[in-house]
């Protein structure tokens, strides 16, 4: 996929789940090479441990918000700990509590390998 159109569409998802108060704490594209496709790993606010809920959630949002969110699906989302060793090392090494943008590629967190990936947010 496009990678403007991968942020973008991120974006757009963080702005519209920031407004219903499931404001992610991380959010960001992870390419898997082996399947050439992205997810948008997501670090729920604090407290938020059930995984159907989260996934029940962010459908909802999309759902609502069709028009802006066309190009991107709930099961394009995956619910990721805080405790998750990438997402502890991503914490540590880029802080960006609003949106931006940040890619890396080939990069090891907290000795997790990522392949490829568009930091969105992160406010660990």
């Amino acid at each position: 996929m496009d990678q403007n159109v991968l942020v973008s569409s991120g974006q757009s998802l963080v702005k519209a789940m920031d407004e219903t108060g499931l404001a992610p704490r991380i959010a960001m594209w992870v390419h898997n090479s082996d399947t050439d496709t992205w997810k948008l790993w997501i670090v729920p606010p604090r407290g938020l441990h059930d995984k159907r809920e989260f996934y029940r959630s962010v459908a909802a949002i999309i759902a609502r918000n069709r028009d802006t969110l066309q190009s991107i699906d709930a099961s394009d989302t995956e619910m990721v700990p805080e405790s998750h060793p990438a997402m502890k090392g991503l914490g540590r090494v880029i802080r960006m509590p609003g949106l931006g943008v940040a890619h890396f590629a080939g990069n090891r967190f907290n000795g997790f390998y990522l392949p490829d990936g568009i930091v969105l947010r992160s406010a660990l």
